[in-house]
């Protein structure tokens, strides 16, 4: 089941792929990233014993001929400049090593390792979630102590023909050492919820201790006071399910990045299906995806996009300056005690608060909806915060969104 990540670094200047020494000298300039060991294979050619921090990591360097395929998208925004240098580009160099179970920070890692390597990267092709990733996000999130958002682990791709039939699978946890995910016969209607739903259950599997077992029962969410609780089946006995699909069948398996370790998704309606593995396709549950539906974020999640939040507050404060900017910032807010928990420990509502001022580093806003949780404020009350209680914001230019996490495009 599981496979390498392997990612092609492609340089803006194309020569220093040409000569060895020019990645190895880059590396002796770094604080956290260092090389142990180099040495020539037959077969695998060169390896790389990488340490970063204390960790030490085997990992395979080698020239490659760039072709970007056409089902790989980019992840982030690259200019026309960038996209004329990347039609250019002919070779880059692949970094090509194994993940433990410590997922996130060995994607982390390597791309720590690259750009150690490189500081001056065009773009990644980060081959197993088949992405395009900037070379400004990869420097920023090389250089950030947050670890990367989980879904830059995979991606989910949605092939369709010319009917209203949708086939959605993932691509990436396979170097995690997990199986795959799909949602079979979703329409073009409806193929972004099953995207969530995909989304969802991934950040599941990447976040439990334990692997997640197909067949059992996984809580993602709920809407119109219906809980959605998930399961892995076998694509073969899943299709069973749908007799009247045209994508995915076993027809579109003849490999084995399709035909082997990929599950599909379906419902457990409630305990006794659970106990029968009796399944549901995910569609029975369509109705209620219409009525905003919540899906579960884990405090792993919240407080790791609170942290980055707060880490890139300089790119909100320079934002600001610009008064042709809007930007909005979600702030935790104490809840009433009664909303407490068992152990009397005080709970957060997070909230949205338009931006109206900076002073003396704290943030003057004004509330944008009414509190659920927490009394004594009202929508269009100003307050104060501090940095501190910032969990997320967004800046609104004239041009696009961006949040802390696309702040490469502000550089």
């Amino acid at each position: 089941m599981k496979e390498p990540s392997y990612m092609i670094i492609i340089p803006m200047n194309q020569k220093d792929i040409e000569d060895p020494r020019t990645f190895v000298e880059n590396v002796k300039s770094s604080d956290s990233v260092s090389i142990e060991n180099i040495r020539m294979d037959e077969k695998r050619g060169m390896i790389v014993d990488f340490l970063v921090d204390d960790r030490k990591y085997e990992t395979e360097v080698n020239p490659e001929e760039i072709e970007v395929p056409s089902m790989f998208r980019p992840e982030h925004v690259f200019s026309e400049e960038e996209f004329q240098q990347l039609d250019t580009a002919k070779v880059g160099l692949s970094v090509c090593m194994d993940f433990d179970e410590d997922y996130a920070r060995c994607f982390h890692d390597q791309l720590r390792i690259v750009n150690a390597m490189f500081p001056q990267i065009l773009a990644i092709i980060d081959c197993p979630s088949e992405k395009l990733l900037s070379g400004k996000w990869v420097s920023l999130a090389a250089k950030s102590h947050i670890l990367p958002a989980p879904r830059y682990l995979f991606t989910v791709q949605a092939v369709s023909g010319e009917s209203d039939e949708v086939w959605l699978h993932t691509h990436g946890l396979k170097r995690c050492g997990l199986y795959e995910l799909e949602i079979l016969c979703s329409t073009r209607d409806m193929c972004n919820e099953h995207y969530r739903i995909i989304e969802n259950f991934a950040y599941r599997m990447l976040e439990e201790e334990e692997p997640i077992q197909p067949g059992e029962a996984v809580f993602i969410g709920q809407a119109a006071d219906r809980y959605m609780v998930c399961t892995a089946v076998d694509w073969r006995e899943a299709l069973k399910f749908y007799p009247k699909a045209t994508l995915g069948t076993a027809d579109d398996r003849n490999d084995e990045v399709h035909g082997e370790d990929t599950y599909v998704l379906m419902l457990y309606k409630n305990e006794k299906d659970e106990e029968n593995k009796n399944y549901t396709p995910v569609q029975a549950f369509d109705p209620f995806l219409q009525q905003n539906p919540m899906y579960m974020i884990s405090n792993e999640e919240t407080d790791r996009m609170s942290k980055l939040a707060r880490e890139r507050v300089p790119y909100l404060v320079k934002a600001f300056a610009d008064k042709e900017n809007t930007i909005l910032v979600k702030i935790g807010l104490i809840t009433d005690k009664e909303y407490w928990d068992d152990e009397n420990k005080p709970q957060r509502e997070h909230i949205w608060f338009e931006l109206k001022d900076i002073r003396d580093n704290q943030l003057v806003a004004e509330l944008t909806q009414d509190a659920y949780y927490v009394s004594g404020i009202k929508a269009g009350d100003v307050r104060t915060y501090p940095y501190s209680d910032i969990t997320d914001w967004f800046i609104f230019t004239k041009e696009c969104r961006i949040s802390p996490d696309d702040v490469y495009m502000l550089d």
